[in-house]
């Protein structure tokens, strides 16, 4: 069930939310070509494959991430000629790959068993659905079609070298790219990416990137220092940080936003503050989002580097205990790319079970909208030198089971019937705190003026939402201790009609935003974690050079981004565009290490 869930959530790219949002999702087809589901045909369909009609045009449909995948299949004497996505609702960015290069592949192959794009196969699988669909619904036999293509065994390439390999192409490994371009245009350099798009975990994201100044923050007199990020970090992570490594990461930070801004990045302009525990740390948003983001960076990088898509690294070159490179295959060789630095910035592993249950297992059975490639790659290509893996928690918030919003209410409850968060805190902390909980069960409850009744309709037919008569029948249908949730509502309503905050724990709740409950029917939701990001990573030095088990350096071995989150910051999310500019801050950084190790 647990891996069934996992898959689920590839489904979710978008980071919206938090205790009263998520990600809206359905689950994807299945891994092998999926059957049809629904379908509508343009012309009626011949009873026999004989009786169709030269060039007939036919349209199918299929569940994508975010609504129905429409595609027009044109097919003419036993072949299909063209196939056209004519409608979808897909996260741009991600799904622009598989909207592009999914109906050629089909149409090549004369196959629905081909390849799905890397990086959005719940897009490809639904494109593969719906032209099965279409056909199916003609009255054509599709099992011709299930065929696989024969593919080409992957022949042993030549060797390759260059001064520095930079492994994956999110946001850390492109700016690292470009500090190597811009900064210390005599490196040599190769980067590869295994997904066919990059910029890796940015088009789910908010689209937010912190630095201690920009243009924009110096006209809205915002500019802070990267002690106020260590401030930032300290009281989030509740613990002292490694207050050099940061400083460090973030000296720099203005420098980057302004590169990005001078190569025309869809900034709105407007600087906005990360969290609420710093009146000091603000960043600045991309225009819708992530996926803006990640849409103008996989444009503006094409051409600009040799930088090599649907390429991964599939292990280490190491001699004599140092790094010399990487091994890597594509869809047609496998080869070795040898380097005097290897930067491994293959992000988080919120996509890899084993991984989840290993080092985050309060978050393992949780929803994971991390991005297709957060897979563990470079810790596992690590472990190899005892590479120890520090930091704890996950970037996330609370969902429905499939990610979707949750219903708009500000009670939530464990177990033992008692408020234990601010309802109204930050989605990071709710969705720690609820981590905590006992069996990391927690409940969303409303009372009567919940009146949506399509909302209420849609979740209760999923499952999702229950509705009671009585506070006792709620309680014991879900295990929770009755008496203390009715002294928890009663409490929790008398200090909202006096206007007093509501005490829960260390944090508390503005009566202005509170939920009461008082008048049956009640309903509630049981809340799911879900979870963008990991924070535990491999252990790194103040210069980015990765660290075998006794603290040694690995030569010729870097790593940034995600990968390395844990050496900055740990238990939960520090705010707004952290994530994303740690990770670019902290690619440029590490470049600048091996530039100098280069000398």
């Amino acid at each position: 069930m647990r891996h069934q869930k996992f898959f689920a959530a590839l489904a979710v790219l978008s980071l919206t939310g938090g205790l009263l949002s998520g990600c809206s999702s359905s689950t994807p087809p299945a891994e092998t070509t999926p059957a049809a589901t629904t379908a509508a045909s343009t012309t009626a369909a011949p009873e026999t494959t004989a009786e169709i009609a030269e060039d007939a045009v036919y349209t199918g449909t299929a569940q994508g991430n975010n609504g129905e995948v429409t595609v027009e299949v044109t097919y003419a004497d036993g072949s299909i000629t063209a196939i056209e996505v004519v409608s979808h609702s897909e996260t741009a960015g991600i799904s622009d790959h598989a909207i592009s290069d999914m109906p050629g592949r089909i149409v090549e192959a004369q196959s629905l068993a081909v390849d799905t794009i890397s990086g959005a196969t719940v897009t490809s699988n639904a494109i593969l659905t719906a032209v099965e669909s279409a056909l199916a619904d003609a009255g054509i036999d599709v099992e011709p079609f299930k065929a696989a293509p024969e593919k080409a065994q992957l022949v042993q390439g030549e060797a390759e070298e260059t001064d520095v390999v930079i492994v994956g192409a999110g946001i850390s490994g492109i700016m690292a790219a470009f500090e190597l371009q811009e900064d210390y245009p005599d490196i040599q350099f190769i980067q590869v990416e295994k997904l066919d798009y990059v910029t890796g975990s940015v088009p789910g994201s908010g689209g937010a990137i912190a630095g201690i100044s920009s243009q924009y923050h110096e006209r809205d007199n915002v500019s802070f220092t990267t002690q106020d990020v260590v401030d930032l970090f300290t009281y989030t992570s509740g613990t002292e940080v490694n207050e050099d490594f940061v400083k460090a990461v973030f000296e720099k930070s203005d420098v980057l936003l302004e590169r990005l801004i001078s190569y025309g990045t869809p900034f709105t302009t407007e600087t906005e503050a990360t969290s609420k525990y710093s009146d000091a740390v603000y960043a600045i948003r991309t225009e819708n989002r992530g996926s803006s983001f990640s849409q103008f960076l996989n444009t503006y990088v094409e051409g600009k580097y040799d930088l090599r898509m649907g390429t991964a690294a599939e292990e280490l070159i190491v001699e004599d205990g140092a790094v010399k490179g990487i091994i890597v295959a594509d869809n047609e060789k496998r080869y070795e790319i040898r380097a005097k630095a290897v930067l491994l910035a293959t992000g988080g592993f919120g996509n890899n079970p084993e991984l989840m249950e290993e080092y985050l297992p309060l978050f393992a059975d949780g929803f994971s909208s991390a991005n297709p490639g957060a897979t563990g790659d470079g810790i596992l290509m690590t472990r190899q030198f005892n590479t120890k893996v520090v930091g704890d928690g996950s970037m996330g918030s609370i969902v429905a089971p499939d990610g979707s919003n949750l219903i708009p209410s500000n009670f939530l409850v464990n177990k033992e019937g008692k408020r234990f968060v601010g309802e109204a805190e930050p989605k990071y902390v709710i969705q720690r705190a609820c981590s905590q909980q006992t069996d990391h069960e927690t409940f969303l409850i409303m009372d009567s003026s919940y009146e949506d009744a399509d909302v209420i309709k849609e979740k209760t037919e999923k499952g999702y939402l229950k509705q009671y008569d009585t506070i006792e029948e709620l309680a014991a249908d879900n295990g929770i201790d009755v008496q203390a949730l009715q002294a928890t509502i009663d409490a929790y309503n008398t200090a909202a009609a006096a206007g007093e905050p509501i005490p829960a724990d260390e944090y508390s709740l503005p009566a202005d935003k509170a939920t009461v409950i008082e008048t049956a029917p009640f309903y509630l939701e049981k809340v799911t974690l879900r979870y963008f990001g990991t924070i535990p990573g491999i252990e790194v030095n103040n210069n980015c050079q990765v660290l075998d088990g006794d603290g040694n350096v690995v030569e010729g071995l870097y790593a940034s981004g995600e990968l390395v989150a844990g050496n900055a910051f740990t238990r939960q999310y520090p705010g707004v565009g952290i994530g994303i500019s740690f990770a670019a801050n902290s690619g440029s950084y590490a470049v600048e290490h091996i530039a100098q190790s280069l000398k």
